[in-house]
């Protein structure tokens, strides 16, 4: 009986796909028998578009409508179907499929009655060559999964057959089953449609097959399925789209019992796979996750889908459980993806080469250097002197300094800390032992991490070995680096070392969610550090910002974790009015004297010009000389680095420039904000900060401009660090020489009574006195064993600039005044309140010393000394030390309060601040997906090819195009699907008229169908292209076997020893379907010991119960296969076996005709105009697809083997199948060739075919002239329906039914002629010999 098919086209804004979608519907070799059009409610040529084409019905929809929707409507205007041989095409706007693609289809369901769906294979739009998908299946937790995927097409899958489910686009459908299933699931708009449906079908009984004979080219405008665009919108409506298919399905497939628990888990679950997302390096599907689980819990439609799966359902899941992947092949796909993966970044590793360029001999050398330089630190126990400082005790101490809570510095008060005592907390935590240490080891490593880093950024941006030790060298001898060193300035020390791996993860970042994470990081960490580089570093992040352009979601959210850390302290500035004062150096200040502008350029931090200055005047030389010498020492680093602005690759230096001209803007601004206090004098911010960032665009010009020269660029850059390095010579041996401002100790600051009496009381207080310069004198309160940094804040030492002296600080003020005098007040019980147990007076500060400070001092000592209410205890190395006299008991401060944790604000600080480094942390984890370069994922037999650059190749599709496709959650892409012995590559001709024919032989002998892969291959002639005079008849080779048959006839056209191969003729080019369509070929069941387990596509005729033939054995010898030119082997039914053993020899029941027999079927050679027999579209698809078991048709006792009764009437009974377990399409031993197919008889063209009305959709139709398709009437629109049907007038109609007419009337004419052609070529092989193929 001859197919209905009936496509249904759905369009919405699809006007740049619909003409070659709609062309290709015309240009089928097999039309189909009507086609409805869905416009859901384009903006565009769309309607106008459809309407040209003369569809059978027309439907435009007031409103988008999902593609299964959309299906639906179209259906409601369709005929119901009448039988079991009336199909649905479905195809979108972006569905064009090749010329024999229907034809394809329906000569694979024809041969496989129990298939209820058929599916093409889905290239891509703009390369035919790849496939874009093919098949799709789930694991064994249910996650769903292509089983190919974006793969260059070689002919390795043309062995598919059985599949759990296939794309929507081009899927063969039976009406009736699409009835009985519900057809897609409204839930499932776009992802996971056509799998749901798949699954559906397979558990009403049905089949669904792979057809890789057919092939439909898809653009993936996310219609029919989910869109394969790379925009970051786009991509993360998919992941959300497929995460919410996912969950979906569980609800419905779920057992009963089950679907209270996994609905109450949605929400649980989003939470514990977005943090998942952060390790694969997927934030932006953290949205999806939670927009998935809300939309399914409560907007899924779970109870619909449910009772429409349970009125479907008539198998158990286990049919379908060896379609499911294996977690086996999961894992080998993920491990071929690392492996490809891998050999891509092998060219980036390469590049740096660490070792061989001299990196390695570059940090160890400095390292020598540095610890010489360092020598008097080895065996501190602490760094004290300038802006140095012990730390705490403990690693507890460090980390509850962080948060908001009480700041234990002074009289103490409720604050937030600074974000630099995050930073000592972690580095503290490294020595946990004795946390001071880790200063001392910075000090000892400073010089080589400063090199490595300076090492690795300039790595970046050259590939000369000399140049990267160059800059390596130049950062370690930055003057603001060795003076900040040489000064104690811990904080601007880190800011220095953590800089050029901030500006190494910021190039980094546009391309890499890692990089932007690490970037986040080291973008708060430097800040920390050093605040006064928050506006620098503000115009830094948003100049790469602006230029990441796509990526820019990567760099948007850098700063995130710097406001999160600075954020308590923000406010608490804003509070008191003192927004500047968030640029306050944090750490303990010192004053230092102003540094001019030309030191500054320099790159010198202080005054002194690095120190030379006091040793020319030991000499006798003036500092303007020392001015002048070393001014023309930092010119051969300046100009080379102006001389980058005028090179090639000039833009890159720019930035550089750039970023060095905003260093040193910083620079000179700090030295105009005086911020903080200490005692009288106001503390300008260390310009040092600035001078890092500014020395590190300085290098990175001079960097860019060497390496474009072409040669000699070792003598400029030896010549520029040598001079650098005189320049900083003496603050570098300043350690060395004693000359520094810190010294190395251990960590006591106070007299020994005092620490042991702190030991024992921790918040015993101590009030230190210090004599100032304008005769005045300073006063300051410690606890415990002295100051430490982590506890110091700039909310303390700017407090002064904001006017919050606070009550405590009058009353301190007053103290002091009155034990400074002789007075006679009375102060230990007001010292006792306050804490105070000891008064130290200390010596003036070298920069406050003189008679002033020594009057005050004298004055200060003897009014103590006469005052009863002290009680002196001797001089120290700290100074003068007295004791306030009291009842006996120590004078101390209960525990901290509130503590950092002690108040629900403090908690929510902690909580969000460790929230967000948890995120960045998570994100900054190497554990991210390795990702296949480009835009396709490699196949096996692809050429893999090392990177050429990091910019180009490692970080080109990073995280963008493959990573996306992958649905959220699931493994990663597919990149090969196993399907047997691997076959050679097969080249497809670009165009069906392509296809050569062979020069006629002698003695043509019959064939089979030619084998799917070359390695089955033989040599013998395929059949269609055998012999034939001048206007033989020819047929494509796409059409004989797709891709391998063309290898091969290209192969024996290479071959002198096979028949020649020659171009045929065009007119044989036609696929009649005459031979597909009249059924010759039915379903037969075989019993083995297991069961019935598979079923065998055998002739027509009736089998020979008593007379079975022998198995033909194969020739071990012979080039070709065993069957080549042999008949059908048969065995008897009771031995025949479809299991694994029997998997290579797919046997077949007895056939009635001569095909059982052996010998060789000889045919006359043609006098003229011969037409050479050639397999039929079914035959084609029947050799594709014999690799698996097909689902056994279990023919009622009485019954032929065709499935009708004695009488010739269709056996009712027949109809109820018994559907085993499919075999697994991932069982390499189930997925071999399984038997030859005999040829069917001539296809040929029927006479008189050119005399058949042509149809509408058959090439060639000219459409009679017609007024344009009306457009809906608006006027009459009922909003409460969601389709307004558009009719066409009474003659279009009419003449479509006259054509309708007229090809029923024609297809039964080629059907008798068919018949007799069969006929006639049975008799033919009865009376040639057969003695074996």
């Amino acid at each position: 009986m001859h197919a209905r098919v009936t496509a249904v086209l759905v369009s919405s804004n699809g006007a740049d796909y619909l003409p070659r979608t709609l062309e290709a519907i015309a240009a089928q070799t097999r039309a189909p028998d009507a086609l409805v059009v869905v416009d859901c409610a384009s903006t565009d040529a769309t309607s106008a578009l459809l309407a040209a084409a003369h569809p059978t019905r027309f439907i435009q929809a007031s409103s988008r409508l999902n593609f299964g929707t959309a299906i639906s409507h179209a259906l409601g205007v369709a005929p119901p179907p009448d039988d079991e041989n009336e199909w649905l095409w479905l195809l979108a706007h972006d569905t064009a499929p090749e010329p024999d693609a229907l034809a394809a289809l329906l000569a694979a369901v024809e041969v496989n009655p129990s298939v209820a769906a058929a599916g093409p294979k889905q290239m891509e739009w703009d390369d035919p060559d790849y496939i874009s998908e093919f098949g799709e299946t789930v694991t064994r937790l249910g996650a769903s999964v292509p089983l190919v995927e974006t793969e260059l097409d070689q002919a390795q899958h043309d062995r598919m057959s059985d599949v759990l489910a296939m794309g929507a686009a081009g899927l063969l459908v039976r009406h009736t089953v699409w009835n009985e299933v519900g057809g897609f699931d409204p839930a499932l708009p776009t992802a996971d449609n056509a799998l749901d449906f798949g699954i559906r079908t397979r558990l009403a009984g049905h089949r669904v097959l792979a057809v890789p004979a057919a092939r439909v080219s898809t653009d993936g405008d996310g219609l029919s399925g989910p869109g394969r665009s790379i925009k970051g919108s786009a991509r993360r409506k998919r992941q959300t789209a497929r995460r919410a298919a996912q969950l979906h399905r569980r609800l419905v497939y779920a057992p009963p019992f089950a679907v209270v628990f996994h609905w109450l888990s949605l929400v649980p679950l989003a939470v514990a796979r977005s943090l998942f997302q952060l390790v694969r390096k997927q934030p932006g599907a953290i949205g999806g996750e939670f927009a998935a689980a809300f939309k399914t819990a409560f907007g899924s439609h779970i109870g619909a889908a449910r009772r429409r799966l349970k009125a479907s359902k008539k198998v158990g899941w286990r049919a379908i459980a060896p379609l499911r992947m294996p977690g086996d092949e999961m894992r080998r796909r993920a491990s071929l993806q690392r492996e490809i993966a891998l050999t891509y970044l092998r060219g980036e590793r390469d590049r740096i080469q660490f070792i061989s360029s001299g990196g390695v001999a570059t940090v160890l050398v400095v390292a020598l250097i540095g610890f010489v330089v360092f020598l008097p630190v080895f065996g501190a126990a602490a760094i004290t002197g300038g802006g140095a400082l012990p730390l705490e005790t403990t690693v507890g101490g460090l980390w509850a300094q962080i948060g908001t809570g009480f700041r234990d510095i002074g009289l103490g008060f409720a604050g937030a800390a600074d974000p630099f005592a995050a930073v000592l907390a972690v580095l503290g935590s490294i020595a946990f032992w004795s946390p001071s240490l880790a200063i001392v080891g910075l000090y000892l490593v400073a010089l080589p991490l400063a090199a490595l880093a300076a090492w690795f950024c300039a790595a970046r941006l050259t590939d000369r070995p000399v140049l990267r030790s160059a800059a390596a060298v130049l950062w370690v001898l930055a003057p603001p680096f060795v003076g900040a060193l040489d000064a104690g300035m811990v904080g601007p020390v880190l800011a220095h070392l953590l800089l050029p791996w901030l500006m190494l993860a910021l190039l980094a970042a546009p391309k890499s969610w890692s990089a932007s994470a690490i970037a986040s990081i080291l973008f708060a960490a430097v800040l920390a550090t050093a605040p006064s580089l928050w506006p620098a570093l503000i115009v830094v992040w948003l100049i790469a910002t602006i230029a990441s352009r796509r990526d820019v979601m990567r760099l948007i959210g850098i700063p995130v974790p710097a406001l999160a850390l600075f954020a308590p302290l923000i406010w608490d500035q804003f509070q008191r009015g003192t927004p500047l004062a968030l640029l306050a150096d944090p750490g303990l200040p010192v004053w230092r004297p102003t540094v001019p502008v030309i030191e500054l350029l320099l790159g010198l931090p202080r005054t002194g010009l690095g120190g030379w200055e006091s040793l020319a005047a030991g000499v006798g030389i003036d500092a303007g000389v020392v001015l002048l010498v070393l001014g023309i020492l930092v010119v051969p680093l300046a100009l080379i680095a102006l001389a980058a602005l005028f090179l090639p690759g000039s833009y890159r230096a720019v930035v550089a420039v750039v970023i060095a001209l905003l260093g040193f803007a910083t620079a000179v601004g700090s030295q105009q904000l005086a911020l903080a206090t200490t005692g009288s004098q106001a503390v300008t911010i260390w310009p040092g900060s600035g001078l890092s960032l500014a020395w590190l665009g300085l290098i990175g010009a001079a960097v860019l401009g060497l390496s474009s020269l072409p040669r000699l660029v070792a003598l400029p850059a030896v010549v520029a660090t040598a001079a650098v390095a005189v320049i900083v010579l003496p603050s570098a041996l300043g350690v060395l020489l004693g000359t520094s401002e810190v010294t190395a100790g251990s960590a006591r600051q106070l007299p020994a009574y005092v620490t042991a009496e702190a030991s024992n009381t921790p918040r015993v207080g101590t009030l230190l006195l210090a004599p100032q310069g304008d005769g005045g004198i300073g006063a300051s309160v410690v606890h415990g064993a002295g100051p430490t940094l982590d506890q110091q804040s700039t909310l303390a030492s700017t407090a002064a600039f904001a006017g919050a002296v606070g009550a405590d600080g009058s009353e301190l003020a007053s103290i002091v005044g009155n034990a400074a005098s002789i007075s006679g007040a009375e102060v230990s019980s007001r010292l006792t309140a306050l804490g105070i147990e000891f008064v130290l007076l200390t010596p003036a500060p070298a920069d406050e010393r003189g008679a002033a400070a020594d009057d005050i001092a004298a004055r200060t000592a003897n009014a103590l000394n006469s005052n009863a209410q002290f009680t002196f205890i001797g001089d120290t190395f700290a100074g003068s030390l007295w004791q306030v006299a009291d009842d006996g008991t120590l004078a101390s401060l209960p525990e901290p309060s509130p503590t950092n944790t002690g108040t629900p604000l403090g908690v929510l600080v902690l909580v969000i601040q460790a929230f967000v480094f948890g995120i960045a942390l998570l994100l900054a984890l190497p554990a991210g997906r390795l990702q296949v370069q480009g835009n396709r994922a490699v196949s096996t037999t692809a050429h893999v090819g090392a990177a050429d650059s990091v910019e180009e190749e490692i970080a080109e599709e990073k995280l963008t195009d493959v990573a996306d496709r992958v649905p959220v959650g699931e493994e990663p892409e597919a990149l090969d699907t196993p399907a047997g012995p691997e076959a050679a590559p097969a080249v497809r001709p670009a165009t069906p008229s392509a296809a050569p024919s062979a020069e006629p032989s002698a003695e043509p002998s019959a064939a089979p169908a030619a084998p799917s892969s070359l390695e089955s291959a033989g040599p013998a002639v395929a059949p269609g292209i055998g012999a034939g005079g001048p206007a033989a008849t020819t047929v494509s080779a796409a059409a004989l076997a797709g891709a391998a048959a063309a290898a091969l006839v290209a192969d024996r056209t290479a071959d002198p020893a096979q028949p020649r191969v020659a171009d045929g003729d065009e007119r044989g080019e036609t696929e009649a379907t005459g031979a597909a369509s009249t059924g010759e070929r039915a379903a037969s069941s075989v019993t083995t010991p297991a069961g019935v387990y598979a079923a065998h596509y055998v002739d027509e005729q009736p089998a020979a119960p008593d007379a079975p033939a022998p198995v033909a054995a194969p020739d071990p010898d012979a080039d070709a296969p065993w069957w080549a030119g042999t008949s059908r082997p048969t065995m008897p039914v009771a031995e025949q076996n479809s299991t694994a053993e029997f998997a290579g020899h797919r046997p077949e029941a007895p056939a009635a005709d001569d095909h059982a027999g052996s010998g060789e079927s000889t045919h006359d050679a043609p006098v003229e105009a011969a037409v050479a027999p050639r397999p039929s579209v079914s035959e084609q698809v029947e050799a594709a697809t014999a690799d698996t078991a097909p689902t056994p048709v279990i023919p009622s006792d009485g019954s032929t083997p065709d499935g009708r009764d004695g009488d010739g009437r269709e056996d009712e009974g027949s109809a109820a199948e018994t559907l085993p377990a499919p075999v697994s399409a991932f069982d390499h031993a189930a997925t071999q060739p399984t038997g030859p197919v005999d040829p069917l008889p001539g296809d040929e063209a029927v006479p008189g075919d050119e005399a058949r009305p042509l149809s509408r959709f058959e090439p060639g139709y000219s459409a009679p002239a017609a007024d344009p398709l009306p457009g809906p009437d608006y006027a009459d629109y009922d909003p409460d329906d969601e389709t307004v049907l558009t009719v066409r007038d009474a003659t279009d109609r009419d003449a479509a039914n006259h054509d309708a007419a007229n090809h029923d009337a024609a297809s039964q004419d080629d059907d008798a002629h068919v018949n007799h052609e069969h006929h006639e070529h049975h008799e033919h092989h009865e009376e040639g010999s057969t003695d074996g193929r």
